[in-house]
């Protein structure tokens, strides 16, 4: 079962090798990671209305014995290095904009610097592998376009260049 969430990551590597958005994508094993799960990463230049990169992350979640599903992870990173004094105001611009969003959440990292965008897509282990392809490269797609929109805001909270009132009035009521 590992071997084969790996020969899929490796699929999905190559589906978006030629995407001229990304600059780089590449599977790294849990060995060379010394991690539980292999991870798919991209860097995704030119990001949003900002024009960011950001670091995109794919793996299954690690998972004792047999399961009828995968739990498949995407974690983008949108900023690092957040300002101290900022956290406050974009954990409150994260927190009102997730009710709103339709797939996926963004969060700040418990030390309190990065903020991502998550969700998580179950797959059925019992689908045929062109299946199961699809079903990542839909999620993948879902997460790097829901939160291109949002970017420059919510960046803008954590610079200091919009107010959490300007943010939260900027949402839909």
């Amino acid at each position: 079962m590992e071997n084969r969430k790996l020969e899929l990551l490796k699929k999905l590597e190559k589906s978006f090798a030629d995407d001229p958005d990304i600059e780089e994508v590449s599977v790294f094993t849990k060995e060379e990671l010394n991690a539980p799960m292999d991870v798919l990463r991209m860097l995704v230049t030119d990001y949003g209305p900002g024009l960011i990169d950001v670091l995109a992350e794919f793996s299954f979640i690690p998972f004792e014995g047999e399961a009828e599903v995968w739990y498949f992870s995407s974690v983008v990173t949108i900023k690092n290095n957040i300002p101290k004094d900022a956290v406050s105001a974009l954990a409150g611009a994260a927190a009102r904009l997730n009710f709103f969003l339709p797939y996926g959440s963004f969060g700040i990292n418990p030390s309190g610097d990065t903020l991502v965008f998550k969700n998580v897509t179950l797959i059925k282990t019992a689908d045929p592998d062109k299946n199961v392809l699809e079903s990542m490269e839909l999620a993948v797609d879902r997460a790097l376009f829901i939160p291109e929109s949002y970017s420059d805001l919510l960046m803008g909270v954590a610079e200091g260049r919009v107010l959490l009132s300007d943010f939260i009035d900027s949402l839909p009521e």
